[in-house]
């Protein structure tokens, strides 16, 4: 895995999806622009960790508040 994406280094965060909170409506994934919001087989959405930059616009727009941004570690994100 680079430490690098189109967009440059790998921020020390990522988005986290609860799946307790998420209501599937998919808005989330409109406004990722990495594409890496996915739907699962079951309607509700999650986060492709190592393609998430870490922009925070998933949790800006998210209406319900279920997305959280997870801190990573120094050593997770230069790998």
């Amino acid at each position: 895995m680079s430490q690098y994406n189109l967009f440059g280094r790998k921020p020390l965060q990522y988005a986290d999806i609860s799946e307790i909170s998420c209501t599937a409506c998919g808005w989330c994934a409109k406004f990722c622009p990495m594409e890496c919001i996915l739907q699962r087989a079951d309607g509700f959405y999650t986060v492709d960790e190592p393609q998430c930059i870490g922009c925070g616009k998933c949790k800006k727009n998210c209406f319900w508040d279920a997305i959280e941004m997870i801190r990573r570690t120094h050593e997770e994100a230069s790998r």
